[in-house]
């Protein structure tokens, strides 16, 4: 126990650490980065200064997943979705719940599979985290009534 809450420890201190490069403007509606095991998040975007500052924010990450709905010609955001990512060997890496539309995980580089289900939905999708940002938007279409 003790040895899980140190690592979580270091996964939000390496992750505050970020926090240097990201303007004070931002750095003021945003949520403060937690762990889980070795991963750190950031979950958020609830009202448009702190979207805008996760937003922001993600550029620093390697990996973000959106959450909306789609239909009715509005996208509407999405709160307080589960979240499973379980890397190549089928290990569960991250296990929680993004309470705003916005997650930002601090994963190494690899393969994914991000896991979530909204109202009936599941809904799986494989990402690989590289060099460069992966962005994940989980989408749900809703057919237009009428």
């Amino acid at each position: 126990m003790e040895k899980a809450l140190m690592l979580g420890a270091a996964a939000a201190l390496a992750a505050s650490g970020a926090f240097a490069s990201i303007p004070p403007a931002y750095q003021a509606h945003l949520p403060a980065p937690r762990a889980q095991g070795d991963v750190a998040f950031i979950t958020g975007g609830r009202t448009p200064e702190e979207a805008a500052a996760v937003k922001r924010a993600a550029q620093e990450w390697p990996m973000e997943i959106v959450f909306r709905e789609a239909g009715g010609g509005k996208d509407r955001p999405l709160e307080n979705m589960p979240v499973q990512v379980t890397d190549a060997s089928g290990k569960v890496v991250f296990d929680g719940v993004s309470e705003g539309p916005l997650l930002l995980l601090r994963l190494p580089k690899g393969r994914y599979t991000v896991t979530t289900r909204w109202e009936a939905w599941s809904f799986s999708r494989p990402v690989t985290v590289g060099d460069d940002r992966e962005r994940v938007v989980l989408e749900w279409r809703r057919e237009d009534a009428g």
